[in-house]
Formats: C-alpha cells, structure tokens, sequence
C-alpha cells in the first residue's frame, strides 16, 4: 500500500489526544453553600481522580471513522493492479491538430495529412481519450477528450480545405486549455501540417503545459512548383461618357524554371481576353489586359490561370473582383466671389482624382430646378444659406437625394424659414490664434475611416485661425476642435446628405489645404455626399466586414430586411441586424446579398481571394518551434521519443490512485461509522436515563 500525500497519516497521531484527556480529568464536585438543607434532595455523588473507558465499542467505531478519513485524504494506491496488469502505459490524453489551410491542398498533402490523423486515432487504447482541433487561420475543437475514436474517425471523412491562412499560435492555445482540463497524468499533441514559417508568430501565451509530448507529423516535401496571381488592380478612365476599366496583376512562379501561361479575363462568366505571360524561376511578371466598358452594377469579375501547375496549389490561380460604374461625380460649388481666390484650393483638389473623378462647376448662385436635377453635390462656399424659391430648391434637391457640403465663411448665415434644415445651428466667429487644432476626428465614420491607419494622415498638424461656433441639433459631430467645440457636422435630411463645416476650405481661416490630408479630405466628402463611397474590388479571405457601412459609403446600397449572404458555391448566412450587419468572409469567391427567396440581376456583392502569402511554402524550423510551445521530448515525423521511451513507460503512482480510486470506498465507510455509531450512542443513552430514573425511585425519601 502506497499513498500520493503520506503526510496527512501525521494526523493519526492527533487521535490519541482526546482519549488521554478523557482518560487522565478529575471530576470534583463543586461546594454550594446554603443557608438550609430542608428543602434539597441528598443525591450520591461519586467523586474520581481517574476516569474510565466505559463504551470500548463507540471509541473504537469513532476512532476508526477518523482514520478512514484522514487514509481518504492520503490517497492510497496498490502498485501491481489493474493499470500493471494491462501490460502497457497508462491512460493518455491525445490531443490531434489537423491544418487545413488551403496550402494543404498542395499535390496529396491534404489526403496525406487526413491519412495520418486516422492512424493516430485508430492507435489509441481503450482507456485513452482524445481531441480533435482543425485549424487554419482561427482554431475549431470539434471533439473534446472522449474515448469514442470512431466519433473522430467520422468527423475526419467529413472534413476539407479551406480558404484561410495558417495561424499556429491560436491552435496552440486551444491545444494547451484542452490539456489543461484533462485528470490524465500522460499527455501527447500531435500537430499535422505543412509548417509554413508564415504560418508561425512567436506568442508568449502559446506554450503548453509542462510534460506534454509534442509529436509534429510533417507534410509534403521542402519545394514545390506552383503559380499564383497576385496585387489585382483595376485602373479606371472615363471615356465618351462611359466608363473602361484596366484589370492588372502579377504571375508570380515559385519553382526554379522559367515558366509559360495563359491568363484568362472573364466578366459575368463570359470570357473576354487571354493572355499569355512568360514568368522566370522565382520571379513575377507583370500581367494586364485590355480596357472593358464597365455597364452593370456589381460586374463579377475573375482572372485565373488557363492550365495551372499539375499538382499545384488551385486557390491561388483565380482572382476575383467586383466592380460598379461610377463615372465623374457633377459638382456645383456656389460661391458669391465666383472663380477666385476663395475656392482655388477647392477647384483643384477636386480636378484632381484616380480613376472616376470631379465633374465640378462654380456658379454664383444655385441652379435651377433643371441644372440640379444633373447634379449631384452642391458645395456653399463661404456664402449664405439662400432664401426664397433658390432656398426651396436646395432643399427639394437634397430631400430627392443630394448632397449639401455648406462651408462657413465670414458671410454665411441662414435664414430662419430654413434653419431646422441644417444639422446645427449656426454663431459668431470665434478668432484664434493659430494654435487651435482638430482635438477629435471621428475615424469610424465613411469619411475618416481612411486616415485610421498609421501614416495615412493627421489632421492635427493643421492650424485654424478663424472658426464659426457651431451647436449640433439633430445631427452627428463628426470632427471636433482641441476645446470642444464641433467642426464638422452630418444630418439626414430625406434620402439626401448635409455637412456642415465650420471653416473655410482656404488659406484664409487655416492651412489645411496645405496639408497632405486636404486632398483625399476632400475627396472623400464630396464622394460621401454623392453616395459614392470607396467601395473595395476585393476582400481578403478571413476578414469581417460590415455591410452596413458599406451600403453608406456606396450610397447605392439598399440591404433589405431579412437580407441573406449567399456562400461561393451554395448555402447562405442570415444577416444579424441588430449586430451591425457584420458578415466575415470566410471562402473565396463571389458573395452575393439579396433577398429572401429571390435571385435578382447583379445583387450587391462581394469578392474574396485568399491570401497569396500562404503560397510561400517555406517551411519553418520545426525543432526551434517546438522549443517556443515548450513540452517534453519530442517526436518528429512519427519516430520514437529521442529519450528512448516511445513505446512503453513506467506507470505513474498517481495513474494508479486515479484508475483505483481508494479514497471513495474509504470515506463510503467511514461515512457508515458514523451513522451506525450514532445509532449505538443513542440507544445507550437512552438506557442510560432508564437506569438513572429506577435509581432515583428506589432511593429513601428525607
């Protein structure tokens, strides 16, 4: 008999206390003295130095519950069991990780890795337990510690590629919590996969606990041919009204010989260009067609590789993108000055623009009813909110679905009859210094959402001199001043836009035109008004977009209730609303949002590619990765343990106090003592009372 925590038996000794007090206290009887005795019973009192044992039987049954507690405690096992006599190692808690990024799908790697994962399940004893975790760029437990492997084996035959990239470190994180959670002393990973060294970042976090055996099973060889599309861009020109579009790209060949191939360009499945590249050994070459009018909203576009490498990777050959016409948006700027000083900065930032530009105008006043009607923006530079019939038209134009860009200058103001149609109301101006700055920019909004990044813009290195003070109504305060005071100002009004800009878009109140931020600043309002936001050809397989604030920025977005995402090749998504209409991108291919039950003409839609990053097949070093996750010794393709014990181990103490589990029967009995020693005590009390009442009668009156 052995015991996992032998000093709690230190306790037993602690039971000998009670008795040798029971044993050695005197009991005397305490002196009362009382004025008479007349009234008072004579009851024999027997006065001891010593005491004695009177119940041997209760003491022992006492005693012994104790014992069997505190054995309970220690945790006894027998070496030489059940566990010993199986003749093997003992229980083990396997934890498979299979990648399935689509690097897998290289030559047979993925059948290869599949292959390997069911010879490590059908390996495993009865007593063992096991974990299924499939990962690519974000980890999946699909069975957790069961001793069931044909519920594993089946989960294998359903599985397949997907469309991410590999990403070890969270894996590993849900291999070391899985591991954690389990009572088995003997731990083993296996890690399946092509070890791309773009597939690892060093964490910190992604280490496993002491004493897990990592066995890295590698697949597929060091190199391999392959030929990827990569960069797609679409150059865009106006041309006699209409819209081209130049589709552009790169061939990049990973193996070491020059190589021949043919790229095809299709729009709306129809073919419409080939052409043949010529790309040397480990290089990339340039690719691009010919100009396409762009017709149709949402236009699926794709270019792939006419006869890819045999045996190569597939996703990589197809690029897929979505595109609308846009076309120059119609600008009116009114300015009472007319083409001066006072809108030069204005007139050239937006004469200049990629692809669909400015089709912009300064006119003195607004237009008539049949100039706005081709209008799509109308900026009030510096001048005053018109009243009259040109007030009403401005208005009917942005309740019809224009957009108001109203630039406060020294001269603006707003009639009464129209100030509840702007999103704030307008005060004196506030002079400054030089010193006041934008202290807020709003960067979640369609309009800043570009400058979030690093190195895409500060707005804070501009000076504004001269302000308008600015109270916000019912509209969103997209940009404040370092005090507080709002700069920038957005309203609904009708299906239409207004911004309200409390300074000039000049040199006279500020420098931000000299900034490097003007440009796209501009840009990017006059495009939100005009419901043209930047909408992206393409998205990256893996990312989270929000529909919502696309259907913004494109303006000519209308995501109707109830709406579902349709999957590249079948099933759909429903779209949460209250969530933000938030839909991640998890396949390549075409993604299409339309209505329940319907299947309208070009519906909104999306276009994903993978990653081109995880074509790079280099492989990492595999031992300097299992140093950063930590473990024990480790196995490498399968081999034995380099310490020699990849076949059987000596049976730990504490896998036998697990599978015997002696501490259950123990306290099982010592529970049963104390109930029956209950029992007993209470029935020689009782008796004990019968006796001390027939001694009270039998006793002499005084």
């Amino acid at each position: 008999m052995s015991f996992l925590a032998p000093l709690f038996l230190i306790a037993l000794a602690g039971l000998v206390g009670p008795i040798l007090l029971h044993l050695t206290r005197q009991e005397r009887g305490r002196p009362i003295r009382f004025p008479s005795l007349m009234f008072l019973e004579k009851i024999p009192f027997q006065e001891k130095s010593r005491r004695r044992i009177r119940h041997w039987v209760l003491l022992i049954m006492r005693l012994a519950a104790l014992a069997l507690v505190i054995a309970a405690f220690a945790r006894p096992f027998v070496r030489g069991g059940r566990l010993a006599s199986v003749g093997g190692p003992a229980a083990e808690e396997v934890v498979v990780m299979l990648d399935r990024s689509w690097s897998m799908e290289m030559g047979d790697n993925w059948e290869e890795a599949v292959s390997r994962a069911r010879s490590v399940v059908s390996a495993l004893r009865p007593r063992d337990r096991a974990s299924l975790i499939v990962f690519s760029e974000t980890p999946a437990l699909l069975h957790r510690s069961i001793g069931e492997p044909a519920r594993i084996l089946a989960a294998l035959d359903t599985l397949a590629t997907t469309s991410l990239a590999t990403r070890l470190a969270p894996a590993v994180k849900l291999a070391a919590s899985t591991l954690a959670a389990s009572n088995l002393s003997r731990q083993r990973v296996v890690l399946i996969s092509d070890f791309q060294r773009t597939g690892w970042r060093p964490d910190p976090d992604a280490t496993l606990p002491e004493g897990v055996v990592v066995e890295s099973v590698v697949i597929g060889g060091d190199e391999a041919a392959n030929l990827a599309l990569a960069d797609l861009e679409l150059g865009r020109q106006g041309a006699g009204g209409r819209e081209r579009v130049t589709v552009a790209a790169r061939l990049v060949n990973t193996d070491e010989n020059a190589v021949t191939a043919d790229v095809v360009l299709s729009i709306d499945e129809t073919e419409i260009e080939t052409a043949s590249v010529t790309v040397p050994g480990g290089a990339a070459a340039p690719v691009s067609f010919e100009p396409f009018t762009l017709t149709a909203q949402f236009t699926h576009g794709e270019l792939r590789v006419a006869e890819p490498v045999d045996g190569g990777l597939e996703q990589d050959n197809t690029l897929h993108f979505v595109a609308s016409p846009g076309g120059d948006l119609d600008v009116v700027v009114v300015d009472p000055l007319g083409t001066g000083d006072s809108n030069l900065y204005l007139r050239g930032a937006l004469g200049i623009a990629e692809g669909a530009g400015f089709a912009a105008r300064v006119v003195g006043s607004v237009p008539d009813e049949e100039a706005l009607a081709d209008t799509e923006v109308v900026i009030l530079n510096g001048g005053a909110f018109p009243g009259g019939s040109a007030g009403d038209r401005l208005r009917a134009f942005v309740d019809g679905g224009g957009g108001l860009l109203f630039v406060l200058g020294e001269r603006s103001s707003v009639p009464s009859v129209h100030a509840e149609f702007l999103p704030a109301t307008i005060g004196g101006v506030v002079e400054g210094d030089g010193e006041r700055r934008l202290g807020y920019v709003d960067y979640d909004h369609a309009i800043y959402e570009a400058f979030r990044g690093p190195r895409s813009g500060d707005f804070s290195q501009a000076s504004f001199y001269r302000t308008r003070a600015l109270t916000e109504t019912d509209g969103q305060v997209l940009a404040r001043f370092d005090d507080g005071s709002p700069a920038l100002v957005v309203g609904r009004r009708g299906t239409g836009r207004v911004l309200v800009w409390a300074t000039g878009l000049d040199r006279f109140w500020n420098n931000l035109p000299l900034q490097p931020v003007y440009l796209p600043f501009v840009h990017r309002v006059t495009r939100y008004l005009g419901g043209r936001g930047e909408i992206p050809a393409w998205h990256l397989a893996g990312s989270t977009v929000n529909l919502a604030s696309l259907a913004e920025a494109a303006g000519s977005w209308e995501i109707p209730a109830g709406a579902v995402a349709m999957e590249p090749g079948g099933g759909s998504v429903p779209l949460d609303e209250e969530g933000g209409l938030a839909l991640r991108l998890h396949r390549r291919g075409i993604w299409e949002i339309r209505p329940p039950g319907q299947r309208p003409d070009h519906p909104p839609a999306l276009a994903v590619n993978v990653d081109v990053a995880e074509s790079d097949l280099t492989r990492m070093d595999v031992e300097a990765f299992q140093a950063a996750v930590g473990g024990a010794a480790a196995l490498v393709d399968g081999s034995r343990r380099p310490d020699g014990t990849g076949e059987t181990e000596e049976v730990a103490g504490e896998d036998f106090e697990k599978s015997q589990a002696f501490w259950r029967y123990l306290l099982a009995a010592a529970f049963l003592l104390m109930a029956s020693e209950t029992m007993l005590s209470n029935r020689l009390s009782r008796e004990r009372i019968k006796e001390g009442e027939h001694a009270k009668d039998r006793q002499p009156a005084l």
